[in-house]
């Protein structure tokens, strides 16, 4: 599944809190910046907090994350099963048809040929229908997991002080970033700790 790749151009660059706030943090002074900064963050122009994670390890580590791919997976093993089981049927009756070829007359097997014919094509579209939905549903889980990751930040940077959170794996604009800035740990322990407490609600409703 491709959630990695579409969450990863959201995470680069993501500037949690704005611009004007970027701003209006500058106005504060020097003493009471220094007392708010936490650790891991990066300090520009006197206050301007920044972080990363590592997306390799989030994407690994994310029980969200590797629940939607579980998902993913076995509803395309499941789509793609039951279509198997379709195009097997019918090449079963191809295969009949072929041996009892001799015992029809030409206008019999002209009307199974064109039964035969139709029934391939029927299995074409869906199987065209089958690989749009898996599409529509790899799309729809990408979706869920850049909302709740977006979602998770804001929250998670506006508590502990940070301007910025960036994605880092060692390609991509950002070639390089110091360890101390690295907060994946953290991030990956609260996420999980989050979706967990999400997950046990769900079940508790049911």
């Amino acid at each position: 599944m491709n959630i990695k790749n579409i969450v990863w151009i959201g995470f680069l660059g993501l500037t949690v809190l704005s611009c004007d706030q970027v701003s209006d943090n500058n106005a504060t002074s020097a003493d009471t910046t220094t007392e708010a900064t936490p650790p891991n963050a990066s300090i520009v122009n006197g206050d301007l907090n920044v972080a990363y994670i590592n997306s390799d390890s989030l994407f690994a580590r994310y029980d969200l994350y590797k629940d939607l791919e579980e998902e993913f997976i076995e509803e395309k093993v499941r789509a793609e099963t039951s279509f198997k089981s379709k195009v097997q049927a019918l090449e079963k009756d191809y295969q009949d048809a072929q041996a009892g070829a001799a015992q029809l007359s030409e206008e019999a097997l002209q009307i199974l040929g064109a039964k035969l014919q139709q029934r391939e094509q029927q299995l074409m579209g869906e199987k065209q229908k089958m690989e749009s939905l898996l599409m529509q549903s790899e799309q729809s889980k990408n979706d869920k997991l850049y909302e709740k990751l977006r979602a998770f930040l804001d929250e998670y940077a506006s508590a502990e002080g940070y301007h910025m959170i960036y994605a880092y794996n060692g390609f991509g604009d950002v070639l390089y970033m110091d360890k101390q800035f690295d907060i994946t740990d953290q991030v990956i322990i609260a996420l999980n700790s989050a979706y967990a407490d999400t997950k046990l609600a769900e079940n508790t409703a049911e």
